[in-house]
């Protein structure tokens, strides 16, 4: 399919309600579809959770319910807090459908008569809250660091996945970025595990100990890794695999740089073209966890600072390609600073005078186009590092310049004083004012990804002004 964009987010685990980790990953994704349709793709944005596996079954239990009934809720408190946010996603994927366990078995039966799957026994330790086996050397103080929780010590029988016969392959394609991980940092942390040597995984867990999950072709006993499960997900839009981008975090990037590429390659499917694998939140240190109890509740920040102004907040609070730590106190400090005080601001002034002293010229005059396409470097080059921010997933980055370029506005403003202008009667103010109307106007179109509420109400009320038909009402967009 060309001038296609297929996009995903990881299927968030269905162990409880969305908290802003969740949050962050998908209003990732949101803005880089939004872009990408922006220039006439014809865009894919997948969605979904993940709602197999043992822990699964425990917390139904521990709410008396059954897992199907427990996974229904928390499936649709994820749908919901997405629509408050205003993802535009395509599809919303559950693994506990009847399509995506049809796909997920037709996918390991070929990795099976490839000759990549092998009965053998795992003995080791388990952390039924991360649903995955860990090692010695990964816990702290002998506790899983994620779950403050002893692993169990398991021996059962398993099926595996002959993952060291891909490797070689798996690594050159990841060398010469054919398969495409970023940031660097992530790319070499994945090569280094390769080098220092990783195993062959479990594909298979006992049904006797995870009862809830997709049952494994060729032996009844045993029910297919949820790991594998949630991975085949991303096949769901056969049109439009390959994807042209997984968006995740750095915690599962080992999964999907390593261990799904040899799956891909061992069933004959064509690699996803690019893995963006982001850092992690801590809240006030500690990293986010359900277990633990440290979240934030995006429908609680929304409450108070409304739809956009949650989105901003969550993708302004450091560059993705680091791990960062936020604190709930500071939001509406930079709330104030960087949207009331700074965007708003910005646009209440210059709309004002606009009104004020009734001077914009109409966008398709030549004097216009003129003023808005060349008399400023500033414009080009702000929107030229924009544009690449955004095409190398740098959102935080991208953010920056169009707060950067407000400032410029802003001091543009104080260093040729309108209102004095105005009051001498000079001509230069029609220079002055249709000047600041075309860079609030670009900052509007840089905003559309972030603020689509915002920036919609923003071009209608420029729009009023470029007709003539002046508004009395104050714009408002972010109230103090």
């Amino acid at each position: 399919m060309k001038n296609k964009f297929y996009i995903t987010t990881p299927i968030y685990y269905a162990s409880g309600k969305p908290h802003i980790g969740h949050a962050f990953t998908t209003l990732y994704a949101d803005v880089l579809a939004r872009y990408h349709k922006s220039l006439g793709k014809e865009v894919f944005f997948l969605v979904g959770m993940d709602e197999h596996g043992a822990k699964i079954a425990e917390k139904a239990k521990q709410e008396n319910k059954s897992p199907q009934e427990f996974v229904d809720e928390i499936s649709k408190s994820y749908i919901d807090v997405w629509s408050a946010l205003n993802i535009g996603y395509s599809d919303f994927i559950r693994t506990t459908s009847q399509k995506h366990k049809e796909t997920v078995s037709e996918f390991i039966k070929k990795n099976y008569e490839s000759g990549d799957i092998y009965e053998g026994v795992y003995e080791g330790l388990y952390c039924v809250g991360c649903e995955k086996f860990l090692t010695e050397k990964e816990l702290i103080n002998g506790v899983c660091p994620d779950h403050l929780t002893a692993p169990q010590k398991i021996k059962e029988k398993n099926y595996f996945f002959n993952l060291k016969k891909h490797l070689p392959e798996i690594k050159k394609r990841i060398r010469n970025d054919e398969l495409r991980i970023r940031p660097e940092s992530r790319k070499n942390e994945i090569l280094n595990i390769i080098d220092s040597g990783i195993s062959d995984f479990s594909v298979t867990r006992e049904k006797e100990k995870v009862r809830w999950g997709i049952p494994f072709p060729y032996d009844e006993s045993q029910i297919i890794y949820v790991w594998l499960d949630a991975l085949v997900n991303y096949l769901s839009p056969k049109d439009f695999w390959p994807a042209d981008l997984h968006i995740i975090g750095a915690d599962i990037n080992k999964f999907h740089s390593i261990f799904w590429p040899g799956l891909l390659l061992s069933a004959g499917f064509p690699l996803p073209k690019n893995i963006f694998s982001h850092g992690l939140f801590t809240i006030n240190g500690q990293k986010i966890s359900k277990t633990v109890g440290n979240t934030i509740d995006p429908l609680d920040m929304i409450k108070k600072f409304g739809v956009d102004a949650t989105r901003y907040l969550l993708l302004s609070q450091f560059p993705a390609s680091e791990h960062g730590d936020i604190k709930e106190s500071e939001f509406e400090v930079k709330y104030n600073a960087d949207l009331a005080n700074g965007i708003g601001n910005l646009f209440e002034r210059v709309f004002t005078m606009l009104i004020n002293y009734r001077i914009v010229e109409h966008p398709m005059s030549h004097k216009s186009h003129k003023i808005c396409e060349s008399s400023d470097v500033e414009i080009k080059k702000t929107e030229n590092k924009y544009k690449n921010y955004i095409e190398n997933y740098q959102i935080f980055e991208a953010l920056r310049e169009v707060l950067l370029f407000a400032k410029k506005l802003d001091g543009y403003i104080t260093e040729t004083q309108p209102w004095i202008l105005a009051k001498n009667k000079d001509k230069k103010l029609e220079e002055v004012l249709n000047y600041l109307f075309c860079g609030v106007e670009k900052i509007i179109e840089w905003l559309e990804l972030f603020l689509p509420e915002k920036a919609k109400i923003a071009k209608d009320y420029a729009q009023r002004i470029k007709s003539g038909d002046y508004p009395e009402e104050k714009l408002g967009l972010f109230p103090r």
